[in-house]
């Protein structure tokens, strides 16, 4: 299993929202570049980036960091206000290893496989869920889909890697939503989980679900889980 710090930007800040709420949003750090560094000297060698201030607008806000933060080697996701093609290939060019999408997948019917057949596996769908349904444009939408109804589409047409956020429990501390992974975790898709990990228990319990990856953001920040200790525990 991976393990993934997660650095969320907005204004140029490092910060953390509760449940997807901006107005319960936590600021860490003003230099994200620092934030990336300490990571790197632990042994992290994935980041996931998101850009908040993008999801809330529609296009990407921090490219400029992303690029600061790939020059120090990470294999590095980044999303957040990607909504165009346009926008991709500007996060590409940025040095993001692969490029989280979301409402764009959704926009029309066939707009999720022209995407595959243009950009392929440089793209991570990115399933944001909340009361078993799949929500876009920053959260404040709900599509008709729920999250393994959207994962065998999406699977259908040749995506493999998944982000499953249960944005139900970003940032609460609560816990993981262990039941949502089991019904999503097969051995052809590879699931990173994200959302409401608090300790080293939960990403022992993750990794016993089967998930590729787990991104830890708030529990880091605030001291519960220690990344080198999840390091170890991920690579045993």
């Amino acid at each position: 299993m991976i393990i993934m710090p997660a650095i969320d930007l907005y204004n140029g800040q490092v910060v953390r929202l509760t449940r997807g709420d901006f107005s319960k949003m936590t600021a860490y750090s003003n230099d994200p570049c620092a934030i990336a560094q300490y990571f790197k000297d632990v042994g992290c060698t994935h980041l996931h980036v998101v850009d908040l201030e993008g999801a809330k607008s529609g296009e990407p806000k921090h490219l400029d960091t992303l690029s600061e933060i790939t020059k120090l080697g990470f294999i590095t996701e980044y999303g957040g206000g990607v909504r165009s093609r346009e926008a991709i290939k500007d996060v590409m060019q940025a040095g993001a290893f692969r490029v989280m999408i979301g409402s764009l997948l959704f926009k029309t019917d066939g707009m999720s496989k022209e995407l595959f057949e243009e950009f392929g596996n440089k793209l991570m769908p990115v399933l944001d869920t909340k009361g078993n349904r799949v929500v876009v444009s920053g959260w404040k939408k709900q599509t008709n889909l729920s999250p393994r109804a959207a994962l065998v589409k999406l699977y259908k047409e040749g995506y493999k890697v998944f982000l499953v956020t249960a944005v139900d429990r970003d940032g609460d501390l609560q816990g993981p939503d262990l039941e949502l992974y089991r019904n999503l975790v097969g051995d052809s898709t590879s699931i990173i989980a994200a959302g409401g990990i608090s300790c080293i228990d939960d990403l022992i319990s993750l990794k016993d679900v089967g998930v590729a990856g787990a991104v830890v953001g708030k529990a880091v920040y605030e001291g519960s889980v220690n990344i080198g200790e999840a390091l170890k525990i991920a690579r045993q």
